[in-house]
């Protein structure tokens, strides 16, 4: 699976991904904008604002911008939150106007994480999403479209990946 690395810079770990982490499991959001995964990365990576996200992924291909040994904020569970300090970040792109970009998006996401379960090991019990953590209803357009939906797509793909 390709993914275009565009990392953060490292002197801007203090304020986007102070920690190391060992991540346990996949957060997943939606962009809530219309952005493809590379300016989403690229705004990450310009601003100075303690956001920040492992993964962008848009229709077409997905792009890193923190390294997954490294925490990022997204979760809005605090400094020692699990979500912050253990999760891997996903964010999905085209989620504000939805529509065919937002639905291969999505199918990609599925892909992308069923690749890292099967690598780890670990089973669908590892996708979490940011809701879990801090209550914000995200990701909004995955959830208004059905969570078990996408969970299912993220299953078929480790099916297939199984056999």
């Amino acid at each position: 699976m390709d993914i275009i690395k565009n990392f953060v810079d490292p002197a801007k770990y203090g304020i986007k991904s102070p920690y190391e982490m060992e991540p346990e499991f996949y957060v997943v959001h939606n962009t809530a904008n219309d952005a493809s995964a590379r300016n989403e990365i690229a705004y990450m990576n310009r601003n100075d604002y303690e956001v920040s996200f492992h993964y962008a992924i848009d229709n077409i291909e997905i792009v890193q911008g923190i390294p997954e040994n490294r925490n990022a904020w997204h979760a809005g569970d605090g400094a020692n939150g699990r979500g912050n300090r253990k999760g891997i970040a996903i964010e999905i792109c085209y989620s504000k106007s939805g529509g065919e970009r937002f639905i291969e998006a999505e199918k990609l996401a599925a892909k992308f994480i069923a690749h890292g379960l099967f690598e780890r090991g670990w089973d669908i019990n590892r996708v979490t999403k940011h809701q879990d953590y801090s209550g914000k209803y995200c990701p909004q357009r995955t959830l208004d479209m059905g969570w078990e939906r996408f969970l299912n797509m993220i299953e078929d793909e480790l099916s297939a990946l199984k056999s």
